[in-house]
């Protein structure tokens, strides 16, 4: 008999959507597989996981074998503290510059495509760097990097270089939230699996329910399970859960971005669950 594979989003910042989850993990009737967006991106697209947070882009890149949940994202209007350039030099000065681009995750590097593009102009090159690179050796290689997620969140320097937060740039330029991650649900999954995402969808509404009555809770797992040196309801605070209608509009709009920039071929719809 077929076990439910269900992908989760390593990094803190899915915290409050998974607590229980990953309290409960051992006796779950699924497996929890815990890794990076990209990973659980190919996962999902191979069809090796019945539902998981994926990266925006992933949907736009793959959408005939997803359902998106309606009522569960992860995304941030403004300063976000999760998805950093960091520059030998002013943004400005980047026009033909060279940039190393996290290969965690796919939503944040096209962000970053679009707004040079689009908004300053420019004219880049784009290389992925290895996951968890040191940031030092990926400089010497590239004019800029992207860096997202917990590694961003490590990120410390004596004021070296320029740091740029992607949340509050794209903000600023376009108007819009920025949606990271949806839940998607396997179209070959939908049916057979109902039982399984209904459980964990309560599960996800449990621990929502936790972090808005209860936010330190998660801030004090989410201390002993991770290393770092962060106020993390500082940081929870700059995150969005649930998937509004605004931030629905600003999804289209990051889709038809990249659509004008030649990403993408095709105009997205969302399909739901």
């Amino acid at each position: 008999m077929h076990r439910a594979q269900i992908g989760h989003i390593q990094y803190i910042n899915t915290y409050p959507l998974y607590y229980t989850l990953m309290k409960e993990r051992e006796t779950l009737p699924f497996n929890l597989i815990s890794d990076i967006p990209a990973r659980l991106n190919g996962m999902m697209r191979k069809g090796e996981l019945d539902a998981s947070f994926i990266s925006s882009f992933e949907y736009a890149a793959a959408s005939d074998k997803y359902l998106i949940h309606p009522d569960i994202c992860l995304a941030s209007t403004g300063y976000v503290n999760s998805v950093l350039l960091i520059s030998n030099r002013d943004i400005e000065d980047l026009d033909g510059a060279d940039i190393g681009l996290s290969n965690a995750s796919a939503t944040s590097s096209n962000l970053i495509r679009i707004l040079l593009k689009e908004f300053f102009g420019f004219s880049n090159t784009f290389h992925y760097i290895p996951y968890q690179e040191q940031f030092q050796v990926s400089l010497e290689n590239h004019d800029a990097i992207l860096i997202i997620g917990d590694e961003a969140l490590q990120f410390t320097d004596n004021g070296s270089y320029k740091k740029y937060d992607i949340g509050q740039l794209w903000t600023e330029k376009t108007g819009y939230p920025i949606v990271f991650a949806l839940l998607a649900i396997s179209t070959r999954s939908a049916k057979a699996c109902k039982k399984i995402i209904d459980l964990l969808m309560a599960k996800i509404n449990e621990s929502q329910t936790i972090f808005k009555e209860q936010p330190e809770v998660i801030a004090q797992f989410a201390r002993t399970h991770s290393d770092l040196s962060i106020n993390y309801l500082d940081y929870f605070s700059n995150l969005t859960y649930t998937f509004t209608d605004e931030l629905k509009e600003a999804l289209l709009y990051y889709y038809m971005m990249l659509e004008k920039c030649s990403i993408i071929q095709n105009t997205v719809t969302l399909r739901f669950y």
